[in-house]
């Protein structure tokens, strides 16, 4: 979990549980590019442009490299907002469910920036 590559497992045969092989190689753990959009630059409240490229690299390679995982825990607990439902509605057959309004942030900028856990989450 340090974002190095290494040697993952896997099961042997898909029908049996017992035969666990260790031979699939995960790549490092690499930070992708800013991402900016017209309306992360046209808005006020979203502030994705705001962070210098260095500063970005430095947070990407404190939380990859040097952090532990109940560090890394507590980081990601710190920086997400927990929101109360707005309005909750019973789920019906033949309605859609109704979904509450994605939070105004830039979803790639966070991703890009420290949640690039695609390798650890299989």
């Amino acid at each position: 979990m340090n974002g190095k590559a290494y040697m993952g497992f896997r099961r042997g045969d898909t029908k049996t549980t017992k035969r666990i092989v260790q031979d699939v190689h995960r790549e490092e753990t690499k930070m992708d590019p800013a991402f900016y959009s017209r309306k992360c630059e046209e808005s006020k409240k979203k502030e994705c442009d705001t962070v210098p490229e260095q500063e970005r690299q430095s947070l990407f390679d404190e939380f990859w490299l040097t952090m532990s995982w109940n560090l890394k825990n507590m980081f990601v607990c710190n920086t997400v907002d927990i929101k109360s439902t707005k309005r909750k509605t019973v789920k019906c057959n033949g309605m859609r469910q109704r979904k509450s309004p994605p939070d105004r942030e830039c979803l790639r900028f966070s991703l890009s920036l420290h949640l690039a856990t695609s390798n650890y989450t299989r």
